[in-house]
């Protein structure tokens, strides 16, 4: 009877459980049961899987997110796109459990938030924003709980991100006062202590960030004081010991140093404290040998085989206090050949020994390291545009020692019998083919000893020659001057596929037999403008034509041999002068041309350069002897005149200010179509000022227009040929060509075609480009790949599987559609502006899961497009022309 009672009753009581289950669910109304149930559930269902996934991702992100060493570390490294890529999906995962947590749980009444996770989630947002660095949308959520939450104390954890997200955007005016306002709240007991080391730290952050390294150093102090984790205690002591070094605070920094090497770090922080540690070495100190003894001990651990530049470059920072040159130029040579990852540390390296070059006035080896340096260094280095203007004035210089170099050597041999011109070449060769085997027999010897002792137990720093480039008394055993052009070539043909007659877009080559030998790389083309055979040229080092097929072996040749070392030695004497300040050596560059060529046509500036060279160097002998050999040889000469009349110069000066106001009034006047003005106007002209190189061709071309307004055509027509003939390098010579082709299409009945004429003279081009830069348009982004060597689809797919991963929250679509013949166009779309697209470019671009096959078959072509510029491209198809603007207003960026 009991057991038939207890039926009803658990019934119903479980009918009352679920009944204020359900009845809790509902976030309507603000009752008991519904603040605990949503509290205990936004808290241990989705916001906690939230917290979870983002600290999970950021403990990833700290591990992979990289360190520049070589500058003053920031308190928090936020600017590495490659770590922040990754955390994009853990990010997008943490964003839609918090927008989850908000969605189902917030129960907000008359302005106050009843549920204690609903401000957390919207910080757990905000953050996960910041780490994708998407920082526009950071600050905006973090605004958003500073004013929604404002009697709440996250508004001040809020109020440091915010002030963060100003720091990563460069927007340093709006986040200072942030946390002066988060500080002041600290200082006056209304925020909580707890903020008090994130403040500090961000304002550390703040000062590194705009270099001011100086100003960090109170509040990093301060945030030690407070006792933060280990692992931020532990950067903040690296970043102290790196304001102290940079400060030449040597013991205060080694101290510091130590300190970090103690708290047993990362490998790359303990590796870059001990050779930071060497770097503050103090010679009075007296301790070298046992830090080069450590140096020495880390270049044998196999866990540094990829930083030996590092601890090469640290070896030589101690033997270059101790003003030992030689041993310092080894080291760095060493740390510059060993270089293989850090770009950054072979830039260095190749600076510090051009330095040491250029003091010693080897300008060839300086120049080749300063090369070396400028191909790595970032564009944000300090003086980067200055050592770029350095680096250029050596390269001219280099350029015009190995014309003189090649041209003595070619006319050398030109001048020996065939049998020792031969015997010569092959020599060389022989050289060049010993230095091949014993390039091959060291590089087998290295497989050989990792193929016994494993892999990665090898080291290779005894192969390393601890020489430089190579340089030779003669070009053509000098490997520096052979391969020195390599990086001039790229610089403006690019790197080009290794093939016959590269630079034709349309070319044929034919040769004379079915198949050319291998050492033989001379072919036969066929010239498609006139359809001539032309013997090309040997491009293989090993083969006797390489050499042999410039040798001047008429007296055609050399004296052409002779005109490029006279422009030589003439451009050597004004680049060592006004380029690097070395006046001797400039005197013996126009000395030297004009021994060896008196009759140059330079040799009157040359005798009035070196008057000027001795004069500033006090030499009154010599210059006297130049001055009077000018007035003696030369009085007619400009140079001559000046040196009679010092204002000589400016008297010329004054007839170009005279004939340029002329040719202004002219001007105006043709505006005018005062065409018989303009005529008398350059009629005085030719009289007054027919030496004015400049300026005459105008006034002809101004005369020539005005002439086919008030007479016949024929007589313009004449004119203007007459300008062609007479000016052939004058700039207003593509105008009358332009109108002399307008008239001959008039006449022909072809239309105006190309251009058509001005009435002021110049020449109304037709739109290279029909696209438009709009960066805030909504833009797409397209891969263009070829559908017989690409699976589509499955390039489609994998693109997909990007988006899923990284992308997840941006609902981005992955379409395909035909371009033209087996061009296949994929497109991702869309994105709100071009520096959204731009940054998916440069993202996606980094993936090789998307682009290994791709790289493998090449063909392949990318860019991101406004929504207005799309329909114009697919109608002309033109992929090279979009490129074109792409690369200029996108890439340039």
């Amino acid at each position: 009877m009991i057991r038939t009672r207890t039926y009803p009753v658990l019934t119903g009581i479980t009918f009352l459980l679920v009944f204020l289950f359900l009845a809790s669910c509902s976030t309507k109304k603000n009752t008991f049961t519904r603040r605990v149930y949503h509290n205990l559930t936004a808290h241990y269902n989705v916001y906690w899987n939230g917290m979870d996934n983002f600290r999970t991702a950021v403990k990833d992100y700290t591990l992979n997110a990289k360190d520049n060493y070589a500058m003053v570390l920031p308190v928090f490294n936020f600017a590495d796109k490659s770590a922040a890529t990754k955390m994009g999906q853990y990010a997008d995962i943490t964003i839609k459990k918090s927008s989850k947590t908000i969605q189902k749980h917030s129960m907000m009444f008359s302005g106050k938030e009843y549920v204690r996770w609903i401000d957390d989630a919207y910080m757990l947002i905000g953050k996960s924003y910041f780490y994708k660095m998407d920082y526009p949308m950071a600050r905006r959520t973090f605004e958003f709980i500073i004013k929604t939450y404002n009697k709440n104390d996250i508004k001040y954890e809020a109020m440091v991100w915010q002030a963060l997200s100003n720091i990563q955007l460069g927007d340093f005016n709006r986040a200072e006062p942030m946390l002066d306002m988060v500080m002041s709240k600290i200082k006056k007991g209304e925020a909580p202590d707890k903020y008090e080391i994130l403040t500090n730290l961000a304002y550390a952050q703040f000062f590194i960030a705009q270099k001011q390294y100086p100003a960090s150093v109170e509040f990093i102090n301060r945030a030690l004081e407070l006792n933060p984790k280990r692992d931020i205690k532990t950067r903040c002591y690296f970043i102290l010991a790196q304001i102290h070094q940079m400060n030449g605070e040597s013991a205060q920094a080694a101290t510091l140093y130590k300190l970090v090497i103690k708290r047993t770090p990362s490998f790359d922080m303990e590796f870059n404290a001990k050779i930071n540690l060497a770097e503050c070495y103090d010679s009075s100190a007296g301790d070298r040998e046992y830090i080069v003894k450590k140096l020495q001990k880390m270049l044998k651990d196999d866990k540094n085989k990829d930083h030996l530049d590092q601890v090469y470059y640290a070896l030589a920072q101690i033997y270059i206090k101790d003003r030992d040159t030689v041993t310092t130029s080894g080291y760095l040579q060493k740390s510059v050949a060993t270089s293989k990852v850090n770009k950054y540390q072979k830039a260095i390296s190749s600076l510090q020994l051009a330095d040491i070059f250029f003091a010693q006035k080897n300008y060839k080896l300086a120049q080749a390291y300063y090369d070396s340096t400028m191909q790595f260094l970032p564009p944000d280095y300090p003086d980067f545009q200055q050592l770029k203007k350095k680096t250029q004035t050596l390269t001219d210089l280099v350029t015009n020692l190995q014309v003189i170099e090649r041209e003595d050597s070619l006319q050398h041999l030109a001048s020996l019998p065939e049998n020792m011109r031969n015997q010569v070449v092959d020599k060389i060769i022989a050289d060049l083919l010993a230095q091949d085997m014993k390039k091959q027999q060291e590089e087998q010897q290295l497989q050989d000893n990792r193929n016994f002792f494993g892999p990665g137990s090898q080291n290779n720093t005894n192969l390393t020659p601890s020489g430089g480039p190579g340089v030779g008394s003669w070009y053509f055993y000098n490997p520096a001057a052979l391969s020195n052009g390599f990086s001039n070539f790229v610089r403006q043909w690019g790197r080009r596929k290794n093939e016959d007659l590269w630079f034709l877009s349309d070319k044929n080559v034919v040769t004379f037999a079915n198949e050319t030998p291998p050492e033989d790389t001379t072919t036969v083309s066929t010239d498609t403008t006139h359809g001539k055979k032309v013997i090309s040229r040997s491009t293989n080092p090993k083969d006797r034509k390489y050499y042999l097929q410039d040798i001047p072996s008429t007296p055609e040749m050399i004296t052409a041999s002779n005109n490029k070392m006279i422009q030589a030695y003439y451009n050597l004497g004004f680049i060592y002068v006004e380029g690097l300040g070395d006046y001797q050596r400039s005197i013996e560059s126009f000395e030297k041309l004009l021994e060896r060529f008196p009759d140059n046509k330079y040799r009157i500036a040359c005798c009035y350069k070196l008057h000027d060279l001795y004069h500033t160097l006090g030499n009154d002998e010599k210059s006297d002897y130049y001055k009077n050999l000018l007035l003696s040889k030369y009085p007619e000469s400009d140079f001559a005149r000046l040196l009679v009349n010092p204002d000589y110069y400016k008297d010329i000066q004054a007839r170009q200010k005279e004939a340029g106001s002329l040719y202004t009034d002219t001007y105006t006047a043709f505006l005018n179509q005062q065409y018989y003005m303009v005529i008398n106007n350059c009629e005085l002209a030719v009289k007054k000022y027919r030496s004015d190189s400049v300026l005459m061709p105008k006034f002809e071309y101004l005369k020539a227009l005005s002439t086919g307004k008030i007479d016949v055509e024929d007589s313009m027509v004449a004119s203007l040929k007459r300008i062609i003939s007479k000016y052939p390098k004058s700039d207003v010579v593509p105008l009358a060509q332009n109108i002399l082709d307008y008239v001959k299409r008039q006449k022909s009945g072809a239309g105006t075609g190309g251009g058509v004429a001005d009435t002021t003279g110049g020449i109304e081009e037709p739109v290279n480009l029909p696209y438009t830069y709009n960066p805030n348009s909504v833009h797409f982004y397209v891969l263009i790949v070829n559908n017989s060597s690409t699976d589509v689809n499955a390039q489609k797919v994998k693109i997909a599987d990007f988006d899923d991963r990284f992308y997840d929250l941006e609902n981005l679509e992955v379409s395909s559609i035909l371009l033209e013949g087996n061009q296949e166009m994929i497109t991702v779309n869309s994105f709100p502006n071009g520096e959204k697209a731009m940054s998916y470019f440069e993202n996606i671009r980094e993936n090789k899961y998307v682009f290994t096959k791709l790289e493998g078959i090449g063909g392949y072509s990318d860019f991101v497009i406004s929504a207005e510029n799309y329909p114009i491209f697919y109608r002309s198809k033109d992929i090279g022309q979009y490129q074109r603007f792409f690369k200029k207003n996108y890439q340039h960026q």
